[in-house]
């Protein structure tokens, strides 16, 4: 999360003068990551963590390839230290700050919309501008949202064919990137909304888009993953270690497509109730996508946790590379992942493939 390029780009506006992120100036234009914890750095916590959050405070906020000063949250004597970078004096000055930076922590992702939710919940009422959705994603969401809003299209603007394709195209990159421009009224008086249940329900909409998208994308690669975790090779593990792994791992894969069955459910609510604008009943699409929200929580969790397991797997064992570790960094991986994936019930799932 670039707050740098937030702030050069949006330091004039009203409103993200008036709801930043963070109180403290230097803290609301660091760069924040997750971050996978290389062997040199699991000491840091105790050796009980291979992910952490991550603040980079640029040398230059123009040119973040000169590097900057950097920071884990929760490291040991972490208020003390972030005061002294951000020049905060009192530690309880800055406790809105901490309190914002727990709640990033907690987070699997940097998804817009389950952060702003989370936020949202806690109390914090946050710019719009902190909640977009990245320009490389936007430009690789563009023909998977043309074709989404291709119907509606139709209905709002009554044409079809080549015509109506093109507008789609033109219509989907504005959706993405600016849903005040004046070409998509017609969208707008077709979904009969105005004034801030318009931006809120395109918000909504730009979510479940972008959850369809991710879902297409890493859904696809999901079995691929389950086969590695299942088949990756573990060398000098004692039996009883061995059969702990085979049991973890067994549940990974599990929770794994518990996970994306949930998530899938979820979506198939964003459809039906599409079908009924496609069917002429914009009321009821209306209504959802305004109470729809309150999913962002339990869906970007979800896909959260996924791409958690996916990125770091990835990360360990890149393509074209076998899976193979000691049974020490087994048991490590193994059981941060399932700690990860510990809140999904399991109670009605298929077992994982035998071993």
């Amino acid at each position: 999360m670039d707050l740098a390029f937030i702030e050069s780009r949006y330091a004039d506006s009203d409103e993200y003068r008036q709801r930043p992120l963070f109180s403290n100036q230097r803290l609301n234009s660091c760069v924040i990551m997750k971050h996978a914890l290389r062997a040199s750095e699991r000491h840091i916590f105790n050796g009980v963590r291979l992910n952490a959050t991550k603040l980079v405070f640029p040398f230059a906020k123009q040119d973040l390839g000169l590097g900057g000063e950097s920071l884990f949250v929760g490291e040991p004597d972490f208020s003390r230290k972030l005061a002294q970078k951000i020049g905060a004096g009192e530690q309880s000055k800055m406790q809105d700050d901490l309190e914002t930076l727990a709640l990033i922590d907690s987070l699997p992702s940097f998804d817009p919309f389950l952060m702003r939710e989370r936020l949202r919940q806690s109390g914090k009422l946050v710019a719009r501008c902190y909640f977009d959705i990245s320009s490389a994603d936007t430009a690789r969401m563009q023909k998977f949202v043309s074709s989404q809003i291709a119907a509606l299209v139709e209905l709002a603007f009554a044409g079809s064919g080549a015509a109506a394709r093109e507008l789609s195209v033109r219509l989907a990159d504005k959706l993405m990137t600016d849903e005040t421009a004046q070409s998509l009224d017609p969208l707008r008086a077709t979904l009969r909304l105005s004034g801030d249940e318009y931006r809120e329900g395109v918000f909504a909409w730009k979510g479940f888009l972008y959850y369809k998208w991710v879902v297409a994308e890493w859904g696809a690669r999901l079995p691929d993953l389950a086969r590695s975790i299942l088949a990756a090779r573990i060398s000098n593990a004692p039996r009883e270690d061995m059969e702990t792994i085979n049991t973890i791992r067994r549940r990974i894969v599990r929770v794994m497509g518990a996970t994306m069955k949930r998530v899938q459910d979820s979506l198939d609510e964003y459809d039906v109730a599409f079908r009924s604008l496609q069917e002429g009943k914009p009321t009821a699409f209306r209504d959802f996508l305004l109470s729809a929200p309150s999913m962002f929580v339990s869906i970007g969790e979800a896909v959260g946790i996924i791409k958690h397991v996916d990125s770091f797997w990835r990360f360990r064992f890149p393509a074209g590379r076998a899976a193979q570790m000691d049974g020490i960094e087994a048991l490590d991986i193994f059981q941060d992942f399932e700690l990860t994936l510990s809140g999904v019930d399991l109670e009605e799932e298929a077992p994982a493939p035998a071993l």
